[in-house]
This record gives C-alpha cells, sequence and structure tokens, in this order.
C-alpha cells in the first residue's frame, strides 16, 4: 500500500485535490474576443417575411474577466444592420454587460488549471440603438429614429482551448428589447428580438490559468514510505557490517557504504577495472516536480549529505547527470530543466563540504529511459574512484 502512493505521486507530477484553484489576482486570465457571424431581426409586429429573408451579418467585440475557472464577466458590442418588419435595412449597435458561467470549468485540466472544453451559458443587460437616418412611417404607428431602448440578452457559449493563451468560440445567442425598436410598434412593450450565431477567437491577456491546491496526502505517504526505508536500510547496513560478506547485495548507499567498510583502497579498484574513474557502488537518483528543478520530497536530502560525507572521506569523484521526461516540454525546454537540475544537486554538494574540482556534472536533455514517465525527471548522482 505504501509503495502504491509512493509511486503514485511520480505518475504524471504533482496531484492536486480537486476542482479546488486559487482566485486569480486583478491582472490575471483577462481576454479580447472577436466573433462574426449572423443574426436575424423578429420583432413586433412581425411583418412581412420570414426568418431566413432578415438574416444580416453581425459583428461582436468584448472585453473580459475569468475571476474563477468558472465564474466570468464581460462587456461586449454587437451591431451592423439589420431588416426590420417592413423588410427595410437599418443600423444598430447594442452594448451590454453580461456574467458567464462555465459549466464545464473542472473537466479536462491542464497544469495550469484550464479546461480543454467551456459551455458557458450567460446572460446580459446593455441599452441598444436604432442609428438609421431613413424616416420610418408605418400606417397608426410612426416614431422617431435614433431610439435606443433598454435590453436584455441571453445564450450559451462553447469554447476550445487551441493551446497557450488562445480559444476556439462560438455561440448562440438572443437579444429582447422594446416593440417601438425598429419604429414600428407599441412603446413600453417588449416585442423586438434578435437571434444569433457567431464565431471566433479569444486571446487571454495578462497571467495566464490558475494555482491549483496541491493535494498533501500522497506526500505525507511517501514521506512516511521513505522514512522506513532508510531504516530498514540502516538495520541492513549494520548486518552488513557484522557479517562482512565477499560480495556486494544491495542498492543505492548501502552498496556503497558496504563497499567502502571493505577498506577497498584506490589500487584495489583500478586492479579490478582497467577503465578510469570507475564506478563505487551504483547510481543514487534524486527526482524532481514537473517542469521544475525542485525536489519531490526534501527527504531525499539526507542521501545526498551522506554521499557527500563518503566523497570528502574517500576522495573520490561525483559525478552529477540532470535529466528531464522528453513525454513533456519542448527540447530546448528539456534542455534548460536537465542543466538546472543537475546545477542544484551540485550546489548543495559543494554546500556540504566537497571540493568543487570533484564534481563533474552534465545533463541528458530529455529522456524516456524509466517508468512511469516521472522517473525520467531526476538527477543521478555515482561516485567514482579518481
Amino acid at each position: 500500500m505504501a509503495t502504491e502512493a509512493c509511486a503514485s505521486v511520480y505518475d504524471d507530477g504533482p496531484t492536486y485535490l480537486k476542482n479546488v484553484t486559487v482566485s486569480s489576482g486583478w491582472t490575471s486570465n483577462w481576454f479580447v474576443e472577436a466573433k462574426g457571424g449572423a443574426s436575424a431581426f423578429i420583432g413586433q409586429p412581425v411583418g412581412c417575411g420570414d426568418l431566413f429573408d432578415r438574416i444580416e451579418p453581425t459583428l461582436q467585440l468584448g472585453i473580459g474577466k475569468w475571476f474563477t475557472p468558472a465564474v466570468g464577466g464581460r462587456i461586449a458590442y454587437q451591431g451592423l444592420e439589420f431588416k426590420n418588419a417592413e423588410l427595410r435595412k437599418m443600423k444598430y449597435q447594442y452594448v451590454h454587460a453580461d456574467f458567464m458561467y462555465n459549466l464545464t470549468s473542472s473537466l479536462s485540466q491542464d497544469e495550469n488549471g484550464i479546461s480543454r472544453w467551456g459551455i458557458v451559458p450567460f446572460v446580459g443587460v446593455g441599452m441598444i440603438r436604432n442609428s438609421s437616418g431613413e424616416p420610418m412611417e408605418s400606417g397608426e404607428n410612426v416614431h422617431a429614429q435614433g431610439n435606443h431602448p433598454f435590453a436584455f440578452n441571453y445564450g450559451i457559449a462553447a469554447r476550445y482551448h487551441l493551446g497557450g493563451r488562445v480559444h476556439l468560440g462560438g455561440e448562440v445567442s438572443g437579444i429582447t428589447t422594446l416593440q417601438n425598436f425598429d419604429c414600428i410598434g407599441k412603446s413600453g412593450h417588449f416585442g423586438d428580438n434578435f437571434l444569433n450565431v457567431s464565431a471566433g477567437l479569444s486571446i487571454t491577456i495578462g497571467k495566464n490559468g490558475w494555482k491549483k491546491v496541491i493535494d498533501a496526502a500522497p506526500y505525507i505517504e511517501q514521506n512516511k514510505y521513505l522514512m522506513e526505508r532508510i531504516e530498514a536500510s540502516k538495520k541492513e547496513l549494520v548486518s552488513a557490517n557484522n557479517h562482512v560478506k565477499e560480495k556486494n547485495d544491495y542498492s543505492g548507499l548501502n552498496s556503497l557504504k558496504y563497499r567502502m567498510s571493505l577498506n577497498q583502497t584506490e589500487d584495489n579498484l583500478q586492479q579490478s577495472d582497467s577503465t578510469a574513474n570507475i564506478a563505487i557502488g551504483v547510481p543514487v537518483y534524486f527526482y524532481f516536480k514537473i517542469n521544475t528543478a525542485k525536489l519531490v520530497n526534501k527527504t531525499q536530502l539526507s542521501n545526498l549529505k551522506e554521499i557527500a560525507e563518503i566523497a570528502k572521506e574517500k576522495n573520490v569523484i561525483v559525478k552529477i547527470t540532470g535529466a528531464a521526461d522528453s513525454a513533456t516540454g519542448s527540447v530546448q525546454t528539456n534542455r534548460r530543466l536537465s542543466i538546472e537540475r543537475a546545477k542544484y544537486i551540485g550546489r548543495l554538494l559543494i554546500k556540504y563540504g566537497v571540493d568543487k574540482s570533484m564534481i563533474k556534472a552534465s545533463s541528458l536533455g530529455g529522456i524516456d529511459d524509466f517508468s512511469p514517465i516521472a522517473a525520467n525527471r531526476n538527477t543521478c548522482v555515482i561516485l567514482l574512484s579518481p
């Protein structure tokens, strides 16, 4: 059970509390959007023609902000032309403020807390203006041009995260205002409507994404597991020293300590292998959080301190090799991460007293040598004979 809990931490980076994020600051998660589409006006009275006779192009522009992954607001503009009850073209402009709620904000989130898909109902209010310059007369209902009644709008938007700061979006919406908006109909009664269909792009400005809250439970289990392993390793080391064996059957630091306990000299080591800088013991790995040079768990540093003590006592070379997992990130990013991870371990060894001249550092960039994927986010440390 403990082993499974420990391994789960490494599967795909840190684990997070489900649907829990930290609210963004005032400068974060703003967006601008531009959409184009079609609009049809249906007034009261209905007048001439059907829905398809009244279709005209429309333009929508907006700026807004997501306050949480689910809740947002925007100020938007819509306008161009429409055909009134007599199928005469008139110009209009509608400025409105909307409240938006993303129903799917918790689904398919990436490492920044951004969901791949969004289904977003919205409602809003604003002022709509008929700015047509042509005189309008129709029987008993004759009204002045340029009226700008109150209106409210409603609809549902769908969006898809293309990557980075870009979303592809579309929406179906309606606008309802007073009957005399098209200068035909009764004033003081709602009855004129627009039906709109549009599609376009949304670009995030400012900081993009959300800080997710890390679930501490797997790390607590991992720490418990590692402490149990350290205790077990200490008992094995005592047993090995009490029963001087002629072969090394331990792993990690224990194998290194055992070989050193046999008082092998530099000459003995070189006689056993003609290759210069032969390895003493087996590699010890230090694992890092995804896209960082921060250790998954700092209890790993207990191993590094012991390595430093052995290196100083026996005057041996410490070889450090940084790596990243090739499954995530670009080649350039993985190269940078592997260098940073090797430097991080190197700086700690120097801090623990290892002479800089006795450290050899290198980096591998992105690798896929280990499973699970997270195991490739490591720095390998091994001691070599001088």
